[in-house]
């Protein structure tokens, strides 16, 4: 949120972490789905690569997922609308853990997603960077996988409170981080729910020295959106 942008791990340590999962990578240049092992990033142009395990990654969660939980879902007219029954299943097993999701659509009608050009120094909060070069895609008639997590209100320093969702499609193309989507057939959900974490922090003096006690509410707000 504050715009320190430099990797301080690589792609193939990430890896080493889970198995699925979302972030960003050096300069944010673009959109991070970890799936199946495998780390892809969407370019701000909409396509996906996979990742080179020298690329650098300045903020990542990865987990190794457990098919702890599994509902399905129907007639999704929109992301908040799937967000709700998500919240809905988490506010009944525990909203303060953290969970991730996956859910593998067969279908959807519609899928739109955002990524962010680089970043060049110095470097602008993210607020004001996706301001100028957010660039938005819609995606029509496609299948594809949301990776998701959720973290718990009093974790809000930590990381964005809620739901923050990205999505690749089944053939690994296109995707980006998750602003809307709109699917009918029925689909499962599946959550991990995750009692414990490790945190990893960079070393780097601009991180050492940053102002992380202020109130983020309102930045991430408008970055998830």
């Amino acid at each position: 949120m504050t715009g320190n942008y430099d990797g301080y791990i690589s792609v193939a340590e990430l890896r080493s972490y889970g198995n699925i999962g979302l972030g960003t990578f050096e300069r944010v240049d673009g959109e991070m789905i970890v799936l199946d092992g495998a780390v892809f990033q969407a370019k701000a142009d909409g396509n996906v690569v996979v990742a080179d395990d020298a690329v650098m990654v300045p903020f990542a969660v990865a987990t190794h997922f457990d098919d702890d939980i599994r509902f399905s879902v129907e007639n999704v007219g929109c992301l908040d609308s799937l967000m709700d029954r998500m919240s809905d299943i988490v506010d009944a097993r525990g909203h303060n853990f953290i969970y991730a999701v996956r859910i593998d659509v067969s279908s959807c009608d519609s899928v739109k997603v955002r990524s962010v050009l680089p970043q060049q120094k110095p470097y602008k909060p993210l607020a004001e960077a996706l301001e100028t070069d957010q660039r938005e895609h819609t995606l029509r008639n496609v299948g594809g996988t949301i990776v998701g997590v959720y973290f718990p209100a009093y974790m809000g320093q930590l990381n964005a409170p809620g739901w923050h969702c990205h999505f690749i499609t089944a053939d690994r193309s296109r995707g980006g981080h998750l602003l809307d989507i709109a699917f009918a057939a029925k689909t499962d959900v599946r959550l991990d729910l995750t009692p414990a974490f490790n945190l990893y922090l960079p070393e780097e003096e601009s991180f050492a020295n940053a102002d992380l006690a202020r109130d983020f509410s309102s930045e991430i707000e408008s970055v998830e959106k």
